[in-house]
C-alpha cells in the first residue's frame, strides 16, 4: 500500500474513533445533547470531512490523533459528575422554559440589537470611506475594495466594527431562544429573518463569512438551551433533518456571494471562475486540517510542505489573547494571527490551523491535554448547575458561548478577541435582568385575588 493512502486511511481511523468516544459517552449519559458528545461530534466533523472529500491529498495522521486525545481528555473532565440526578432535576422545570425564553422582554432585546447592529454597521462603513451609493449600486466593487483593505491591513480598527458584531452576536442568540417559543410560521420567519440580517449584510458588503457561520451557531446554541430547559434532551428532533439541510443549504448563496466580492465577479472565464470558487470553498471548509496537520509534522521533526518559524514561550496568547494583553504581554501578529499560508496546488490555501496550534504553542503537548482536561471538568460542572438550577442565568450563557467555542476551535480559540467578552456580560446581564422581569410577572399571577369586600 502507497504510504500516503496508508497515512490517510490512519488519519481516517483516528477519526472515526473521535466519534466513537463520544458514542460512548453519549450511551454512559443517554443523549448527545451534552459538552463531551457536542465537542465530539463538532471534531469528528472537522476532521473526517475534510479527510474523505480530499482522500488524494496527503496528510500526516499524528495531528488526527492529537486531536483525539484532546477529545478523550475534554470526555474525561464529564466523568466526576452525577447526571442522572441532574436530568431529573432538570425534568422539574420544563414548564417554565416558554415563559423564560419567549418573554416580552427579550422580544424587545432582540429586535433592538439587531437594529443597534444595523447601524453601528453603517457606521462602520461610512469611517472605512465607503457610503450607501457604493454598497446599492457597485456591491462587488466595494465589497472587493473593503476586503483589500483588511488583507492589507490598512482597514481602521473602529469601535463601530466591534459593537455591530457584538450586536449580532447578541440578536442571533435571543433569536435562538425566542424561535421555538413561537407557534406561528410567520412569527418565526420574521425572527430567523432579523437573526442573521447583520451578519448577512457583512458577508455581502465585506466579504466576511465568519460571522454568519458563528450567528449560525449561536442561534443553535440558543435552541438548544432552550430544549434543554423544556427537558427535551434530544439533539435532533422530529423535523429537524429538514430545517439542519436548509441551514447547510441556505449559506450558500451567500458565501458564494462574498467570494465573488473577493474580485472573482470580474472573471469571465466560466471554467476558471467555477475552479476558482471550488478552491475558495475547499479551503475555507477542508484547509484547516492539512494545515495544522502540515505544521504538526513541522514541531515533532518529520517532513513538512513549510519551514516554520520555531516560537518560544507564548504566555497563553494564542489561547486567550485579549486576557492576556491586559497583563501586559503584548505580541504583534498579523491580520489572521498566522501569516504561514499552506498550500496544495491550485486547491488549498490557508492560514487557518485550528485552536491546537494555539494551545500547543501556549502550553505544550502535555499541557494542552491537560488544559482539554480542565476545560472539560469545568465545562460540565457548569452544565449541570445549568441542568440542576431551576432559573440558570450565567450557566446558560456559558453554555452558548461554549457552542461558539467549540464551533472555532477549528479556526482558532474564540477567546483572543474581546468582542466575545464583552457580548458575555452583555448577555449575562440581559438574562439576569429577564430573569427579575419574570419572576415578578409569575408571582403577580400566582398571586389570591383579594376576596370581596376586603379593604384594598
Amino acid at each position: 500500500m502507497n504510504i500516503d493512502v496508508f497515512e490517510k486511511c490512519l488519519a481516517l481511523a483516528f477519526s472515526l474513533l473521535i466519534l466513537g468516544q463520544a458514542y460512548m459517552v453519549r450511551r454512559y449519559v443517554g443523549t448527545w445533547l451534552f459538552p463531551a458528545c457536542l465537542f465530539g461530534l463538532f471534531w469528528f466533523g472537522y476532521t473526517f470531512v475534510p479527510l474523505a472529500i480530499l482522500f488524494w491529498v496527503p496528510v500526516q495522521p499524528y495531528a488526527t490523533a492529537f486531536i483525539l486525545l484532546c477529545t478523550v481528555a475534554f470526555s474525561i473532565g464529564s466523568l466526576a459528575f452525577d447526571w442522572k440526578t441532574a436530568f431529573r432535576r432538570n425534568a422539574q422545570k420544563r414548564e417554565t422554559a416558554a415563559l423564560v425564553y419567549g418573554s416580552a422582554f427579550l422580544k424587545r432585546v432582540f429586535y433592538l440589537s439587531t437594529f443597534l447592529s444595523l447601524v453601528f454597521l453603517t457606521l462602520n462603513l461610512f469611517a472605512q470611506g465607503f457610503s450607501l451609493v457604493d454598497l446599492f449600486f457597485n456591491l462587488y466593487s466595494s465589497a472587493a475594495a473593503y476586503a483589500a483593505l483588511h488583507f492589507s491591513g490598512d482597514l481602521k480598527d473602529t469601535t463601530f466594527d466591534q459593537l455591530s458584531m457584538v450586536f449580532a452576536y447578541l440578536g442571533s442568540i435571543l433569536g435562538g431562544f425566542l424561535f421555538p417559543c413561537l407557534s406561528a410560521k410567520t412569527e418565526r420567519r420574521v425572527i430567523v429573518f432579523f437573526s442573521f440580517l447583520p451578519s448577512t449584510l457583512v458577508a455581502v458588503t465585506q466579504s466576511a463569512k465568519g460571522l454568519l457561520f458563528l450567528c449560525i451557531v449561536f442561534f443553535c446554541a440558543g435552541l438548544l438551551v432552550y430544549r434543554v430547559s423544556a427537558g427535551r434532551l434530544c439533539l435532533f428532533e422530529k423535523g429537524s433533518i429538514k430545517s439542519l439541510t436548509l441551514c447547510i443549504a441556505a449559506p450558500i448563496p451567500i458565501v458564494t456571494i462574498a467570494f465573488l466580492g473577493r474580485g472573482l465577479s470580474k472573471i469571465e472565464d466560466v471554467g476558471q471562475l467555477a475552479q476558482q470558487l471550488v478552491s475558495y470553498f475547499t479551503s475555507y471548509s477542508c484547509g484547516h486540517l492539512y494545515a495544522f496537520s502540515d505544521w504538526f509534522a513541522f514541531v515533532i521533526g518529520r517532513h513538512s510542505e513549510l519551514s516554520y518559524t520555531r516560537e518560544g514561550t507564548s504566555y497563553g496568547f494564542y489561547t486567550f489573547a485579549a486576557l492576556v494583553a491586559r497583563m501586559g504581554i503584548h505580541k504583534v501578529v498579523p491580520p489572521g494571527v498566522y501569516d504561514d499560508y499552506y498550500t496544495y496546488g491550485d486547491l488549498l490555501t490557508s492560514n487557518i490551523y485550528t485552536m491546537f496550534r494555539g494551545l500547543i504553542l501556549d502550553f505544550g503537548f502535555v499541557g494542552s491535554v491537560l488544559f482539554m482536561l480542565a476545560a472539560g471538568f469545568l465545562l460540565h460542572w457548569t452544565f449541570r448547575r445549568m441542568l440542576v438550577n431551576r432559573r440558570p442565568v450565567f450557566t446558560v450563557t456559558v453554555f452558548v458561548f461554549m457552542m461558539g467555542y467549540i464551533y472555532f476551535s477549528f479556526i482558532i480559540s474564540m477567546l483572543i478577541w474581546s468582542t466575545f467578552y464583552l457580548t458575555f456580560v452583555l448577555l449575562w446581564s440581559v438574562l439576569q435582568i429577564n430573569k427579575v422581569i419574570t419572576e415578578e410577572g409569575r408571582r403577580r399571577l400566582a398571586a389570591p385575588e383579594p376576596a370581596a369586600g376586603a379593604v384594598a
